[in-house]
């Protein structure tokens, strides 16, 4: 009996495919990639960024008195190594909390359902607010942002 993969599994299969060297094919034999293994000219070979994903965030946009709409955000963090994903494991209630407030707040203060998200100011001010709890954490990417009105 086959079992689905969760969310977190398509997340880091999807991480691990997009960080993964391209190469043409019949590049593989030329550049000594084959049955030996290892990279070009005794170059050691990287294991791939850990990532590691949270729970999407759902956030009212107000304007003026009243909910204009909603902010849907869905994070992944990237880890500089083993033991930093780990980390963000570990503090993984505490970053999403984190990236909530920070997400409400840019949602109150420069989010409208009428007009795109500034995706770049989001992510900079979520990245600002993770980093101060754990700033190991190499990256944080947006995996997706969307604006609706309720």
């Amino acid at each position: 009996m086959r079992t689905r993969p969760s969310p977190k599994q398509i997340a880091l299969l999807i991480a691990a495919l997009l960080t993964a060297p391209v190469m043409a094919p019949g590049a593989a034999a030329s550049e000594g990639g084959g049955a030996e293994g290892g990279g070009a000219e005794g170059e050691p070979v990287r294991p791939s960024p850990l990532f590691v994903m949270l729970d999407p965030l759902d956030v009212p946009i107000v304007e003026g008195d009243r909910a204009d709409g909603r902010l849907k955000v869905k994070l992944v963090l990237q880890a500089a190594d083993v033991a930093g994903a780990g980390a963000i494991e570990t503090r993984r209630p505490e970053l999403r909390e984190a990236a909530l407030v920070a997400s409400i707040e840019f949602a109150r203060l420069h989010a409208s359902a009428s007009t795109p998200v500034d995706a770049r100011r989001l992510a900079q001010d979520v990245s600002t607010a993770l980093r101060r709890i754990d700033p190991t954490i190499a990256a944080v990417l947006l995996v997706e942002v969307a604006a609706r009105r309720t």
